[in-house]
């Protein structure tokens, strides 16, 4: 049975795999119609990679210039910016209200992130403990306040998490009196 003019065209161009080809060649040698079809494949194939590359841009300029006399379009090419565009008045509600939901979810994050968050709590065993996220431009003022404030026994301190630290040794905890008293600022 002889393969058909797609397998041997696949063939040529060195589409079809191990053992598949070997036997194809082995057929294509023995039977004197397929070595026929192949020849005339291969003459196909030569001259269309012989042949020069077809210039399209006058094809182009005629559909174009055929278009313009009609009515279909412009001479001149009119820039993106400047095309009409018609919408469904859904799709354009859709859109406005998505770009007004980002622009106030945008104000929202602007907004938050320029106010810090302070929670203050009341201990039961009397002591206060603050809780304090700020931008980090604000922690120098944050550390004055809470210097000032020597009344509380324990002061935390978020950083907001953006913040990258890095991590030297293991926390010490001391007595106060064993660290020299620094300059307040």
């Amino acid at each position: 049975m002889c393969p058909d003019r797609e397998i041997l065209s696949a063939w040529i161009d060195g589409e079809i795999d191990a053992p598949w080809d070997r036997a194809l060649e082995e057929h294509v040698g023995s039977c004197p119609d397929c070595r026929a079809r192949l020849e005339r494949l291969e003459s196909v194939r030569r001259s269309l990679l012989e042949a020069p590359m077809p210039d399209w841009r006058p094809a182009m300029e005629r559909v174009r210039s055929s278009l313009v006399a009609r009515g279909l379009a412009s001479e001149k090419a009119e820039p993106v910016w400047r095309r009409r565009v018609s919408l469904p008045m859904p799709l354009a509600v859709a859109a406005a209200l998505l770009v007004m939901v980002l622009a106030g979810a945008l104000a929202v994050s602007v907004i938050r992130s320029s106010f810090g968050m302070v929670r203050i709590t009341r201990q039961g065993s009397g002591g206060t403990e603050i809780r304090i996220a700020a931008s980090v431009s604000d922690l120098e003022s944050l550390l004055r306040s809470v210097d000032k404030d020597a009344s509380s026994l324990e002061d935390v301190i978020m950083l907001p998490k953006d913040v990258q630290l890095l991590y030297v040794g293991e926390p010490l905890m001391g007595k106060e009196a064993e660290f020299p008293r620094r300059k307040p600022w």
